[in-house]
């Protein structure tokens, strides 16, 4: 292994000096088999299938301690790369130098620092390898399918099961329920009642409008809630009371009300209808005691028809045999319940009463249970104190399963963090380049340079608002050119006046430029777009704000990549001044 080193690095030096110099191949070659390690223990991270009942088990890298693991390496990585690297500084030495070695030398840098620091991804790649292996997309779905057809059994929410839910079949899929818990109020023969609840069915006309006509129509006002599409908005209101009577067969809480969904698969998700209340139209005593339930959801109705037609086709087998397959997947994934197919069936199996829900489920073990008042403060929870059993299901912990697979699998860990890790190793091999070329030095005095103009700015901004006394845009203003300023002086000093001013103050400029060109580009970028908003809301109304071009907003996270290829070519070119910098004699 000796000799195989010693050839390699002898070829190196003959053949690729820059390679030799900079010890790329060997810290290349351990970057990558730790890479290999880190996505071995992503792929064997999430075994358990518990893991996936915690919220964002993608972030297992951060709750399981491997984040200071790969810390440690990098540091470690990095420390003994650097120790080899300082062994021996060509520029220094004054060797030949071109402008493109140079480059080279700052790319080596970056790939260096890249590949050391950026173990999180090769480990979510292996957490997502292990997912997309462990739990096929056909599986995966069929289990959410099973467990949605059982989650009309879950009996876990008495106000799931109130007739203000139902959707399905009509009259209830186009009406409108108004409910109000505890508001005293005579109950008429159009109402029904459970507990202190008053249910009333309306019916509603709709009548359509531009986006801001109840602005400046009094017809709009008194409306019940409202959907948009495009620029028209249809607003939908209260017509008469309904007579439901005689389509219920009960007021009591019934399986036959459920119109809920126990998890909606990514890729299968149906359109959701964004409707917009009306909170104006009641006082805060009404507000906090009033709920909805809009008719014209086409989710919740299809819902309810699933359940509604499994009620009623009354076949016990059926109904057994979706207990049965959801208890296995629970017990795949590890989900904590002491439930069995006949107890759970005994429970909710009650044709004769309408399917009325008389029995209710845990989340979690009663010696776990945290919150039971032995005093019942409303009805409905006595209610629940007289209706809850001793068994439990953490259906929530199987929601969460669903979840974390799903998320998992949609997730990009290198999309997701690579804007992160390209700036954090190009701020690293800056220091790196810097500290070659001009020294340590002139490195510390950049850091304290640039502190001094940071403090300067925020002084000079407190003094302009305290003399002017302006606030918002012209404040944005100010800083922006004043820095813009400071910045051009900087960029200029290496490119105008290198031969005139100290070299050693150059150098702090040359620093301070390779490490903020970036920022001085992304200042233009970010003053252009403070004026096209400040020309937008002066040509515009409020409500077309919309409309208006925003150079920094146009291409959102893009610019990221945009920044960075800026950087590496304004690298490339101010080599050039680099090397007439170190060309100069001292003093």
């Amino acid at each position: 292994m000796k000799k195989f080193i010693h050839k390699t690095n002898q070829y190196l030096l003959e053949n690729h000096p820059l390679v030799w110099n900079t010890k790329l191949l060997w810290v290349l070659a351990l970057a990558l088999i730790l890479h290999g390690l880190f996505f071995v223990f992503g792929f064997l991270a999430i075994t358990n299938p518990e893991v996936l009942h915690e919220y964002s088990a993608k972030s297992i890298f951060f709750e399981n301690g491997t984040i200071y693991i790969s810390i440690i390496i990098s540091i470690l990585t990095l420390v003994l790369w650097l120790i080899f690297l300082f062994k021996n500084n060509a520029f220094k030495s004054f060797y030949p130098t071109s402008r493109l070695q140079l480059f080279k030398q700052f790319l080596i840098y970056l790939i260096v620092i890249f590949f050391s620091t950026t173990f999180y991804i090769s480990h979510n790649f292996g957490v997502k390898s292990y997912i997309s292996f462990k739990y096929d997309e056909k599986s995966v779905e069929k289990e959410i399918i099973a467990s949605n057809a059982a989650a009309l059994f879950f009996s876990k929410n008495t106000l799931d099961y109130t007739i203000n839910q139902r959707s399905y079949p009509a009259p209830f899929d186009t009406l409108y329920c108004e409910t109000y818990n505890g508001i005293t109020q005579k109950k008429d023969s159009l109402s029904l009642k459970f507990l202190d609840y008053n249910y009333r069915f309306y019916t509603l006309y709709k009548k359509d409008g531009a986006l801001n006509q109840m602005a400046t129509d009094s017809s709009y006002k008194g409306y019940v809630y409202f959907k948009t599409k495009d620029t028209i908005r249809t607003y939908f209101f209260k017509d008469s009371i309904f007579d439901v009577s005689s389509y219920v067969q009960t007021e009591n809480p019934s399986y036959f009300n459920y119109s809920n969904n126990f998890y909606l698969s990514q890729k299968n998700r149906l359109e959701q209808e964004n409707l917009q209340y009306n909170y104006t139209e009641y006082n805060d005593y009404e507000y906090e005691k009033f709920n909805y339930r809009a008719g014209y959801n086409k989710n919740n109705r299809l819902w309810n028809k699933l359940g509604y037609d499994l009620l009623k086709r009354n076949d016990p087998n059926e109904i057994k045999k979706i207990l049965s397959d959801f208890l296995m997947i629970c017990n795949q994934y590890k989900i904590k319940h002491n439930l069995n197919v006949d107890n759970w069936f005994d429970m909710v199996y009650h044709p004769n009463d309408n399917f009325e829900l008389k029995n209710l489920i845990r989340n979690q073990p009663k010696e776990e249970f945290q919150f039971e008042s032995s005093t019942p403060k409303t009805a409905i929870d006595t209610f629940y104190k007289d209706h809850i059993t001793n068994y439990y299901l953490d259906n929530d912990a199987l929601h969460r399963v669903f979840e974390n697979i799903e998320d998992i699998k949609e997730s990009n860990p290198l999309f997701k963090t690579i804007h992160f890790f390209i700036w954090f190793a190009f701020f690293f091999s800056s220091l790196v380049f810097m500290f070659r070329i001009t020294g340590l030095r002139p490195l510390l005095f950049t850091i304290i340079s640039i502190g001094v103009l940071t403090m300067l700015v925020i002084l000079l901004t407190v003094l302009y608002e305290y003399i002017t006394r302006s606030t918002g845009n012209s404040i944005e203003y100010f800083v922006s050119y004043l820095t813009l300023v400071l910045g051009s002086i900087i960029l200029s000093i290496p490119l105008f006046y290198i031969k005139k001013i100290k070299k050693f103050i150059v150098a702090i400029c040359l620093n301070i430029s390779i490490l903020g060109f970036t920022l001085y580009i992304f200042l233009i970028i970010t003053i252009i777009s403070l004026h096209q908003s400040a020309a937008c809301v002066e040509n515009y109304s409020y409500y077309n704000n919309d409309v208006c071009f925003n150079l920094l907003s146009s291409l959102g996270m893009h610019w990221s990549f945009i920044l960075f290829t800026i950087n590496l070519l304004f690298i490339y070119f101010y080599s050039k001044i680099i090397k007439n910098w170190k060309a100069l004699p001292e003093g």
